[in-house]
């Protein structure tokens, strides 16, 4: 009889990303979380939720895109997506791969609230966050966050 292969969840943990107000670009520029060392963890897996609102009046069949971040924190100097820092900060998306997008309605403060895997993170990770509504993101922290649950397979 075959050895079941089981999941290994973590505990639901908050990112740290600020979103409020987070202006619309169509250049890539978004706002990173602070980075997760998957160093002791080794989380083969991600399970990341998110709720996002946007501003008043936003452009129809616009979106939200979510990138994935890495770090190499096995090499010297360390190699960081997009020269990324280590903290909660702003941020221009020029390599990153992007997971997950959201399209948008023109309805003003649509919150829009999902999930999405990643798969092998690597050694240290974070999530950036960029749309291209026409206007800031809600105003009011509340109504965003990013959490995640790590997941490892064993048998």
């Amino acid at each position: 009889m075959a050895t079941p292969i089981t999941a290994n969840l973590g505990t639901t943990t908050a990112l740290t990303i600020t979103l409020a107000s987070l202006a619309t670009s169509t250049t890539g520029v978004g706002r990173q979380s602070t980075f997760v060392d998957n160093t002791t963890t080794l989380a083969q897996f991600l399970r990341i939720y998110f709720k996002v609102t946007t501003g008043t009046s936003p452009t129809a069949n616009k979106t939200i895109q979510f990138y994935l971040l890495t770090q190499d924190k096995a090499s010297s100097p360390n190699v960081v997506t997009d020269g990324a820092g280590a903290s909660d900060a702003g941020l221009t998306i020029v390599t990153a791969t992007q997971v997950y997008v959201v399209q948008t309605t023109s309805t003003s403060n649509q919150t829009y609230q999902d999930s999405f895997l990643i798969r092998n993170p690597g050694t240290a990770w974070a999530i950036a966050v960029v749309h291209d509504t026409a206007v800031n993101l809600n105003a009011t922290g509340s109504n965003h966050a990013i959490y995640y649950v790590a997941e490892n397979q064993q048998v």
